[in-house]
C-alpha cells in the first residue's frame, strides 16, 4: 500500500516516519521516504528522434549525452546545490546503469560526498538497441565511484514487455522501502518513470515526491 505526495518545501529533517498505524482494525507499519526523481539529460538518441531520424535513433546502443544534455546537467546541478544548501540531505543516489543516466547522475550529484548505487531495476523499457545496456565488467572501470554490486553482468532484458516492466517497477518499490536511507535521488528514464509514477518527465527534469508505504504487520509466533 503506497501513497505519493508532492514535496514543495525544503526541509533539513530527513527522518523517515517509521511507525505503526491501524486501518480497519489491521496494524500497518508506516514508512515515509523523501525522493528526488530525475530523468536523464538529452542523449544522442533523443536529438535524433527530435530530427525525425527514428532508425538512427533507436540503433545507437547505450548513447551518451549530447552537448545540450551536458548543459542541462550543469543547470540541474545548480538547482540541486541550492537544495543541498537549504538543508536537503541526500543520503544516496540510485542510478540506472545506462551511460546517459550515469553521466547525468554524476554531473548533478557528484562531489557532494553522496554514495552512488547502480540499480538495473530503474533502467529504461528495453524495446530497442538504444535501451540495451553495457556489461557490468565494462562499466565498473569507467565508473569506479559507483557501486555496481547488485547489478548482474548482463542486466538488461532484450525481451522486455509491458508485463515485465510493470513487474520490475513493483520489484523496485519493494526494494526501495527496504533500504535504510530516508532521502534518496533516483536517476532514471522517461518510460520507467512513467510506469513507476504515472508522470511525464522532460529531459533532466527533477521532481520531489514523498512516498508513504504501509505494510501489514505480521503477528509474532509463540
Amino acid at each position: 500500500m503506497d501513497r505519493a505526495t508532492r514535496s514543495g518545501k525544503n526541509t533539513s529533517n530527513n527522518t523517515t516516519a517509521s511507525s505503526y498505524c491501524k486501518i480497519n482494525g489491521q496494524t500497518y507499519k508506516r514508512i515515509e521516504k523523501q525522493l528526488l526523481f530525475v530523468r536523464h539529460a538529452e542523449g544522442y538518441h533523443n536529438s535524433l528522434f527530435d530530427e525525425r531520424k527514428v532508425h538512427e535513433a533507436i540503433n545507437i546502443r547505450d548513447p551518451e549525452l549530447t552537448p545540450l544534455g551536458n548543459n542541462q546537467v550543469a543547470d540541474l546541478r545548480k538547482e540541486v546545490d541550492i537544495l543541498i544548501k537549504s538543508g536537503v540531505k541526500i543520503e544516496k543516489v540510485i542510478v540506472s546503469p545506462m551511460t546517459r543516466t550515469l553521466q547525468t547522475a554524476w554531473g548533478t550529484f557528484g562531489g557532494h560526498n553522496i554514495p552512488f548505487q547502480a540499480c538495473h531495476l530503474v533502467s529504461e523499457y528495453c524495446d530497442a538497441p538504444c535501451n540495451y545496456g553495457t556489461r557490468r565488467s565494462q562499466l565498473e572501470p569507467q565508473w569506479q565511484q559507483v557501486d555496481f554490486s547488485i547489478v548482474p553482468e548482463v542486466w538488461w532484458n532484450e525481451d522486455e514487455t509491458d508485463v515485465t516492466i510493470t513487474l520490475r517497477a513493483k520489484r523496485f518499490r519493494e526494494w526501495l522501502f527496504k533500504q535504510p536511507e530516508k532521502c534518496l535521488a533516483i536517476v532514471s528514464h522517461a518510460g520507467f518513470l512513467h510506469e513507476l509514477l504515472q508522470e511525464q518527465f522532460r529531459n533532466c527534469e527533477l521532481k520531489r515526491i514523498n512516498w508513504i508505504h504501509r505494510s501489514r504487520r505480521q503477528a509474532r509466533g509463540h
